[in-house]
């Protein structure tokens, strides 16, 4: 009888390990996996991405020097119901660095290049910080035919004006707070900028992240990308996505709240506005910025669904 025991107790840890075990392969084969590629552009220009997913298409730009390892929560989230590719732009991340055309109107062509080496169509661009520039640019020189949606995290289409602009600064202002530190102290400007897009105190490991990918980027680019910004007005492109109908969401943090809005109902008055947090919201705050990027993104679909019946 013990031996009976025995054996029966055996058999159903057997079996319960082979179900706990065929359960976790199953899970593991549900995870999209993520995969690394380059796209040539020419000889001497690659673009790097991360790749993952099945469905329709979602491209994620890193802002100022940053690297499409930010986007790794929102890759996470939404690769299981979309295709998410992350870019790196021309130098910045594992894209080659350049000595010229470091600007947002070569970005744009470098997209544009991107989407038609992958054959990308109906694409939704999400796009953080300066990188809505390298989307507004897309859109000056491709027109929106082949955008599903627009997104925009916290940048307004203009980044110099009055303090009663939606503006980062006043043009006279960006030399004395920026562009000089940049060039005779990047690593203590760095330092100081990485804090000022959270809300918690960064750890020295998070701070150490942001400063080691901000880096992929050499001075002399991020100068030349600093400047273009400062002097870049996309306005235009903001009202054109209005008139055309392209869904468009702009997630703004809590210190531009007023003007960001105000611009918005005056200029693209069917843009979806997202208050939350300040700069680094999507990394700070991932649950709630992809819970409302997914809404979002649910409710085009649906809209789409009923234009077509």
């Amino acid at each position: 009888m013990k031996a009976m025991n025995t054996i029966r107790t055996v058999f159903f840890l057997a079996i319960s390990f082979a179900i706990l075990t065929a359960t976790a392969y199953a899970e593991d084969k549900a995870v999209p996996k993520i995969t690394d590629h380059y796209v040539q552009l020419n000889k001497n220009v690659k673009l790097f991405y991360h790749d993952s997913g099945k469905g329709p298409v979602i491209v994620f730009i890193p802002g100022w020097t940053m690297s499409s390892e930010v986007f790794k929560a929102q890759m996470a989230y939404f690769n299981k119901k979309y295709r998410v590719i992350t870019l790196d732009p021309r130098s910045q991340g594992r894209s080659s660095v350049t000595l010229e055309n470091n600007d947002y109107t070569q970005h744009g062509a470098d997209l544009a290049h991107f989407l038609d080496a992958l054959g990308l169509k109906k694409v939704t661009l999400v796009a953080w910080s300066w990188g809505c520039n390298d989307a507004y640019a897309y859109v000056r020189l491709k027109g929106v035919s082949n955008l599903h949606a627009f997104v925009c995290v916290d940048a307004s289409p203009k980044s110099s004006g009055g303090k009663s602009e939606w503006a980062g600064a006043d043009y006279s202002d960006w030399g004395a707070a920026v562009v000089q530190p940049v060039m005779y102290n990047r690593s203590q400007f760095a330092q100081a900028w990485a804090q000022s897009m959270v809300e918690h105190k960064l750890t020295p490991a998070e701070q150490a992240w942001i400063m080691k990918e901000s880096f992929h980027t050499p001075t002399s680019a991020a100068l030349q990308l600093l400047l273009d910004a400062i002097y870049a007005d996309y306005r235009p492109e903001a009202r054109l996505l209005n008139s055309s109908g392209i869904p468009t969401l702009d997630f703004v943090s809590q210190h531009s709240a007023v003007n960001a809005t105000q611009w918005l109902h005056d200029n693209a008055p069917n843009a979806h506005i997202k208050i939350m947090g300040k700069h680094l919201m999507f990394w700070e705050h991932p649950d709630e910025f992809n819970k409302t990027l997914s809404e979002f993104l649910d409710g085009v679909a649906a809209s789409n669904k009923s234009d077509q019946k």
